[in-house]
């Protein structure tokens, strides 16, 4: 078959149905729906395993919790498609969204990663339509940078992308971590020939507050944290970007930011985490530069004067007082 459809499955019993219905509908058939069990204590894995018996394209891992990336590594040792997706099992996939994709990329054999759109927090007040215009970019600088330019960081999802399985040959999710996809993602653009930009076909992406990869504690915010430090060094340090670093920049103090609130951290973990960007700096002539809001500007110039420990431990404070 020329797809494999991996599916993390874990606490969703609500909503997997909706999940898997979506996908066996699609009009693009030649597919394996690979649903992986991850050691859900309600009766998803049974739920799996009756559409198992009812339709020969649907296969089910059962394996010990292990989270998000331990589940999609699992899926991807036992796929058999040329080209891999995931959704996540509280997650659907308009119709026809694989027929549209997969054409493009039958005809463009040479296409690494196709993207299409997403709409991110589906029925609730924050819900917004990621879209692109049908675009190819080629060579592997080129891609990364155009990544970066294009804040394809704020997309990062592994779901609304269709990947030659080759790219998976020297490449998995990190297990025990979570915010993964902010590492791994421009990991595998960075790796890429070709990549494709499609304006078709739409990935539902639900803000339900269950499921595989909803945690806020100290340890999952420090991922999301250090992932987005990770990002801002690659594209300062090794591409050169500067403006477009310093805008990730901004983002990851907020994350610091949100990781000094974390009630669970000790104050040495705390203190310990501001050595991913101890060396990170802004003026302020080339804050008030840069293309953002004017309140954002406002809000870091505490960094730009007094640097990110102070920075970060003040935001977190005033947070807390007007909460």
């Amino acid at each position: 078959m020329k797809l494999s459809i991996i599916v993390p499955v874990y606490k969703v019993r609500r909503h997997l149905q909706s999940c898997i219905e979506s996908i066996l509908l699609q009009t693009y058939t030649d597919f394996e729906l690979i649903l992986v069990d991850d050691g859900s204590p309600d009766n998803c894995g049974a739920i799996c395993d009756r559409y198992a018996q009812e339709c020969d394209k649907v296969k089910v891992v059962h394996k010990k919790n292990g989270g998000l990336s331990s589940a999609r590594n699992a899926g991807l040792a036992v796929a058999q498609g040329e080209y891999i997706t995931f959704v996540d099992g509280d997650d659907t996939v308009a119709s026809g969204t694989y027929y549209y994709n997969m054409r493009i990329l039958q005809s463009n054999p040479d296409i690494d990663i196709l993207e299409y759109p997403v709409n991110v927090h589906y029925e609730s007040p924050q819900s917004h339509i990621v879209t692109f215009n049908a675009e190819k970019v080629s060579g592997n600088r080129e891609i990364f940078i155009d990544y970066i330019r294009r804040k394809a960081y704020e997309h990062c999802y592994a779901c609304n992308k269709i990947y030659r399985a080759d790219r998976f040959f020297f490449t998995r999710y990190p297990e025990g971590e979570v915010f993964e996809d902010l590492l791994v993602t421009p990991t595998l653009y960075e790796n890429c020939d070709n990549v494709y930009y499609s304006d078709g076909g739409i990935y539902y992406y639900y803000a339900h507050n269950n499921g595989i990869t909803r945690t806020y504690s100290f340890k999952s915010q420090y991922y999301l944290y250090r992932n987005k430090a990770i990002l801002y060094h690659k594209a300062k340090k090794e591409y050169n970007l500067i403006d477009e670093a310093n805008e990730i920049l901004l983002t990851t103090l907020d994350s610091l930011t949100d990781l000094m609130r974390c009630s669970d951290g000790t104050s040495k973990d705390k203190n310990s985490a501001f050595d991913e960007i101890k060396d990170a700096k802004i003026n302020l002539r080339t804050l008030f530069h840069m293309n953002i809001p004017l309140n954002r500007k406002i809000k870091f110039i505490p960094f730009a004067l007094f640097g990110a420990k102070l920075h970060c431990k003040l935001i977190a404070m005033m947070h807390k007082k007007l909460c």
